[in-house]
């Protein structure tokens, strides 16, 4: 999943540096496409955590009991 994301961001980053647009706007798009990935990642890293915590105390309680 994770390639096919770099990929599809690859693709779109090349399309907006050949795209007909000033050079300071397509950067701020490609910053803001960039921002965007890192922020989507970061909250499913925190899902990803918090799923693991959960499950840690579920172990640990079926290990007291």
């Amino acid at each position: 999943m994770n390639k096919f994301l770099l990929s599809l961001m690859a693709g779109i980053a090349i399309g907006l540096l050949i795209a007909p647009a000033k050079g300071s706007e397509t950067w701020k798009r490609i910053v803001h496409g960039v921002d965007d990935y890192l922020n989507d990642a970061s909250e499913e890293a925190e899902d990803v955590s918090e799923s693991g915590r959960i499950l840690l105390k579920k172990a640990k309680s079926k290990i007291e009991s």
